[in-house]
């Protein structure tokens, strides 16, 4: 009875990775980071089900102004999100329409710059779910001996995925801040060397000529009869 006790929880236990290893390899979230060409717009599409939730967060890392257009437009062509030259933002749609919505970023405004920028998209699936819980449930009566339950087991990896999940993404939203924060910081090293080092030669070049200035009127060479 024991062997066969074990071997039920193996076969439960080799079901229960199975599935999870199948749903979490379904992860829809997409990150990427791309240099947009001065006076270009650049547009990205994402697939979305019907009655779910999409969150699209921008970041703007390097440029000069660190700002672009954003414009979110819905399967229809409808403008659902315009954004005129901000830094970053966040957006989220409720109950998605079935298809592609287009993500574009404009930088036609800027002539000389282009742009490093940061996006993340998150997309949620549909709030009814439950031929999965069904599944899980019928797969987990079977066996009333087992002393644990396939649905708690799941709940839980579940919940730690999800936060694992969403500890990934705080992570790479503050390496966004900090490579923005890191280019900054460098542009401005920059401009105070820059500024230093032209003040220097100006301050040298006005000792130079006032110390040839003042030995020039001091060495005067014609003679003064008496």
């Amino acid at each position: 009875m024991d062997e066969t006790r074990l071997a039920v929880c193996f076969l439960s236990f080799l079901t229960l990775c199975l599935d999870l290893g199948f749903t979490f390899g379904q992860n829809k979230d997409t990150e990427f980071t791309f240099l947009l060409p001065a006076g270009a717009t650049e547009c990205f599409f994402q697939t979305a089900t019907r009655n779910s939730s999409m969150e699209v967060e921008y970041q703007v890392i390097a440029g000069s102004g660190l700002d672009v257009g954003f414009t979110l437009i819905s399967p229809r062509g409808y403008r659902l999100v315009s954004d005129f030259r901000k830094s970053d933002g966040i957006h989220t749609v409720e109950s998605t329409e079935e298809g592609d919505y287009r993500i574009c970023f404009d930088n036609s405004f800027s002539r000389m710059s282009e742009k490093m920028v940061y996006v993340e998209v998150i997309m949620d699936g549909p709030e009814g779910e439950d031929e999965d819980d069904e599944d899980w449930a019928a797969l987990a009566e079977p066996e009333d001996s087992l002393e644990y339950k396939l649905e708690d087991i799941r709940d839980s990896m579940d919940a730690v995925h999800k936060s694992l999940e969403r500890s990934r993404q705080l992570q790479t939203t503050l390496r966004a801040f900090e490579a923005r924060d890191r280019y900054l910081l460098e542009d401005n090293l920059w401009r105070v060397s820059f500024w230093s080092c032209a003040s220097l030669l100006v301050m040298i070049s006005v000792a130079l000529t006032q110390v040839y200035t003042l030995r020039r009127l001091f060495n005067d060479k014609h003679k003064v009869c008496t």
